[in-house]
């Protein structure tokens, strides 16, 4: 175990100067100073990124675009459901009227209503006996029109 002691006391905490070289960021062997210490190189000045004029104007059109077509997007689907909404009391009105046709249609056709105008108003009478059925063959009636 005194080997172990040994060894923990050749490990050197690092001092305040220690700890903030650590904190450059460079490549590359430490330059020595004369006088033995070292000397960590800077780290390499911040460039900022240029930026694209022109991209930063694309990306703005791009954005607007996109804004513009969802706002047409929603007034061309309100314009859409306020038309489906006045075909459909559209189709309501014209199924109505169907309705009060035929209603008007079976009044109209009833035969008790067809035998009062035409005994009233054409006086028609019903025939007293049964009609009789006449039969004709197809060669008179071939040469009926010559």
């Amino acid at each position: 175990m005194s080997s172990v002691h040994q060894k923990l006391n050749q490990i050197e905490v690092p001092t305040e100067r220690g700890i903030s070289e650590r904190r450059f960021v460079y490549g590359g062997d430490r330059l020595r100073a004369s006088a033995g210490d070292f000397v960590a190189r800077g780290n390499r000045p911040v460039r900022r990124r240029k930026r694209s004029i022109l991209l930063i104007i694309a990306s703005l059109m791009l954005t607007s675009l996109l804004i513009v077509a969802s706002v047409w997007n929603k007034i061309a689907v309100n314009h859409l459901v306020i038309e489906v909404n006045e075909l459909h009391s559209r189709y309501n009105k014209i199924m109505n009227t169907n309705e009060l046709l035929r209603a008007e249609i079976n009044q109209k056709a009833s035969l008790e209503r067809i035998g009062k105008i035409a005994t009233g108003q054409l006086h028609l009478i019903s025939p007293r006996e049964q009609p009789d059925w006449i039969y004709v063959d197809a060669e008179r009636a071939a040469n009926f029109g010559h």
